[in-house]
């Protein structure tokens, strides 16, 4: 046993733990509703939508990562370009909203 590393075990890379990272993602779907203008001349407004916006919804994937879009990203100088070191998946969102035009 040794505290040196002389056969590179951990010192250089391998490929051993590589998977793809190929995946297809919905990531942003709005759907939405503009109200008729004689309904919306009743209460003194020209235009109102209505509308429901999703974020992340599906991702269709192999990787067993928690999500294979952050798989890569360099956020410091020792983060190294194709390992994801287990970052949490981007969140889903929904959000509800109105445009109001008076």
């Amino acid at each position: 046993m040794t505290r040196n590393d002389p056969n590179h075990n951990y010192s250089w890379m391998s490929n051993y733990y590589l998977q793809k990272g190929d995946y297809v993602r919905l990531k942003i779907v709005q759907l939405g509703y503009t109200l008729p203008k004689d309904v919306t001349s009743r209460f003194g407004m020209n235009k109102v939508r209505l509308y429901i916006t999703g974020e992340n919804l599906l991702t269709f994937t192999k990787y067993t990562g928690y999500d294979p879009e952050i798989a890569g990203r360099n956020n410091s100088e020792q983060d190294i370009i194709g390992v994801d070191r287990a970052y949490y998946p981007q969140a889903r969102t929904f959000m509800l909203g109105a445009n109001i035009q008076f």
